[in-house]
């Protein structure tokens, strides 16, 4: 995947803005509609093109995840055999 650094504080604002705490936010409806008014066709492509990528690596590291909870638990209940095993050897 080709990521993309962002710098720090590469949010429009100045860094004695947010030092200061001079940041107005705006609401989130804002914010869509000023990215959807800024963004050409093709970067909208490519912002779609990533979150897929997102999506399916994060699908990926869920799947893995659940993996290794079913492993765990086959260990954990192999473990308590054995050791009830023991227990009724001595």
């Amino acid at each position: 995947m080709g990521e993309q650094s962002i710098p720090p504080h590469d949010n429009g604002f100045t860094e004695e803005q947010q030092d200061n705490g001079d940041v107005e936010m705006n609401s989130g409806e804002e914010d869509n509609d000023n990215l959807e008014d800024d963004m050409t066709p093709e970067e909208f492509e490519k912002l779609d093109s990533q979150l897929d990528a997102l999506n399916s690596a994060l699908d990926d590291i869920e799947q893995k995840n659940d993996n290794i909870h079913a492993q765990l638990l086959q260990l954990l209940h192999a473990n308590r055999e054995i050791r009830s095993n023991y227990k009724n050897q001595i």
